[in-house]
């Protein structure tokens, strides 16, 4: 089961960022990089337009101004056909934000989840009042069958409404 690419046109990504770069190197680890890139590589393999502040940023390299990164990240997010997260552990406070976005918005939503962990209430209640899927993890690069899944489940109950 898939979505067809042609009901996703824009996805944007979204996960911890600013407490993964490292104060050494300026940028996040290869391994933390590859979470989201394999992400964006997966949603770009569809056709459509993937929309990520970590590639954004060059990975911390280049951090964007408070102003300008909450104004893109809104108006990407608004503009998003799906909103898919990695909220994080312990949560990520801007990610949450983002969620929170994404569901005022009534944006499908995909959120991975660490398996064996704990997640903030309002995370893993909030299919109670938006439409999102949940797919749990041990390892955050090895997602992408499930994400298939979720992303099919959303985009058709998105559909049907």
């Amino acid at each position: 089961m898939s979505a067809p690419a042609t009901a996703l046109r824009a996805v944007f990504v979204g996960g911890p960022f600013f407490h993964l770069v490292n104060s050494e190197t300026g940028v996040m680890s290869d391994a933390d990089q590859l979470k989201f890139a394999k992400l964006i590589d997966y949603f770009e393999g569809l056709g459509a337009t993937v929309y990520n502040a970590h590639r954004r940023e060059a990975w911390g390299a280049q951090f964007l101004g408070p102003d300008e990164a909450t104004l893109r990240d809104f108006t990407e997010i608004s503009e998003s056909d799906l909103f898919i997260a990695f909220p994080g552990v312990p949560p990520s406070p801007g990610t949450h934000v983002e969620i929170g976005w994404a569901s005022a918005l009534g944006k499908p939503m995909v959120l991975l989840l660490e398996r064996n962990q704990k997640h903030t209430f309002l995370v893993t209640g909030l299919q109670t009042i938006a439409n999102v899927e949940f797919v749990w993890f041990d390892d955050p690069t090895d997602v992408l069958a499930d994400v298939e899944v979720a992303v099919a489940k959303v985009i058709a109950r998105r559909d049907q409404s």
